[in-house]
């Protein structure tokens, strides 16, 4: 039986005690059910204390966040990854990743979803440590690099002396050694050379924030994207999505975590996934044709899909304008140009993950 008109019966008792935030929302956001987790957070006395709004949660970013409830609820899809910082009633701060479900058991069609968060602060603020203990390790390589220079001056000056020396044998056995020690020297000074690409690497691609790995992959291949499209002729003018990572639109940069996330996914289903890469000589994973086209197939689906969600349909000619596009179309349909142009979007993939230290991985 369904419950009475505007209220909402409680989930289960297992709900009620998780550790992890979970509200059900309905699409004017408004709190219908709330845990005891968020209850505690917040200061409420109970799930009926007052009727409360989440936008109250995310008072600077309150449109975004209803974007994204909306959208859930329009297309009965998922949203994960949702990094948001919030603040209590007492003026606690804390940084929470939300997954959005649909509430497929609302009673009348899907009018709400279930917000779960999960508290990462502990993790956010780990993130700064290892950014700042980066920063330490840098500075120290550095000053290897500035003290070497100050060992070379007197090295020079001893083995020079050394010339002066009547004890031929005991001058040679001091430049020896004052030779072994230059040796050395140069060793560090190569090593910070050879560690400047990777600093480089760290320095632009590690300062990922909460969104973890997801993000470091995303930056990749939007910088993959923007060298294809350049050579291409495009222009920042004519292409908004060609600027850095940093200067890109939230949406942007959460429809290109979205993208990553179903790479993930689609990984997983040809029993892959992604790990670090710690040996930068070793060959690059290769997939086999088999794997290449049901990735390819899948990836084309799925950007048809977001495509459509947007309005696009399908036109003999593309009109970015009207939101027309001819690839709108069934895998088989299309053309075997366009075709083998997401078959090597894919092949590619091994290639993009390497630049930022990261290789795929099969799972048997």
């Amino acid at each position: 039986m369904d419950p009475p008109s505007g209220k909402t019966e409680p989930p289960t008792d297992a709900l009620e005690g998780v550790s992890e935030w979970v509200l059900i929302l309905g699409s004017d956001g408004v709190v219908e059910w709330s845990n005891r987790a968020f209850n505690e957070f917040m200061g409420l006395r109970g799930p009926s204390d007052t009727q409360w709004d989440i936008r109250q949660l995310f008072p600077t970013d309150a449109d975004a966040v209803m974007d994204d409830i909306r959208e859930v609820i329009e297309t009965g899809q998922l949203r994960s990854c949702i990094v948001r910082p919030v603040q209590g009633m007492t003026g606690e701060r804390k940084v929470i990743r939300f997954t959005a479900l649909p509430r497929r058991d609302a009673g009348q069609g899907n009018k709400s979803i279930y917000l779960c968060g999960l508290d990462i602060t502990d993790s956010v603020e780990m993130e700064e440590l290892k950014k700042y203990a980066f920063t330490q390790i840098e500075k120290n390589i550095e000053q290897f690099a500035i003290l070497g220079d100050h060992l070379r001056n007197p090295l020079t000056a001893i083995i020079g002396l050394c010339d002066l020396l009547e004890e031929k044998e005991v001058a040679a056995k001091i430049q020896a050694r004052a030779r072994e020690i230059d040796d050395l020297i140069t060793r560090i000074d190569r090593g910070w050379i050879d560690s400047a690409k990777v600093r480089n690497i760290i320095r632009k691609y590690y300062d990922i924030g909460a969104a973890g790995t997801h993000e470091l992959v995303a930056r990749a291949i939007h910088e993959e994207y923007i060298e294809l499209q350049k050579k291409n002729g495009a222009v920042p003018e004519t292409n908004l999505s060609l600027r850095s990572w940093d200067e890109l639109p939230r949406r942007l940069k959460e429809s290109n975590l979205r993208q990553v996330e179903d790479i993930w996914k689609t990984l997983h289903i040809i029993h892959c996934t992604i790990g670090l890469s710690t040996n930068t000589r070793e060959p690059l994973f290769e997939f086999t044709d088999t794997e290449v086209e049901f990735l390819s197939e899948r990836e084309h689906e799925q950007w048809m899909k977001e495509r459509l969600k947007k309005g696009w349909s399908y036109g003999k000619v593309r009109e970015d304008q009207q939101k027309i596009h001819d690839c709108i179309i069934p895998w088989a349909q299309l053309p075997e140009a366009q075709r083998e142009k997401d078959r090597n979007a894919v092949r590619a993939l091994p290639r993009i993950l390497g630049k930022v230290y990261l290789k795929i991985i099969r799972l048997e």
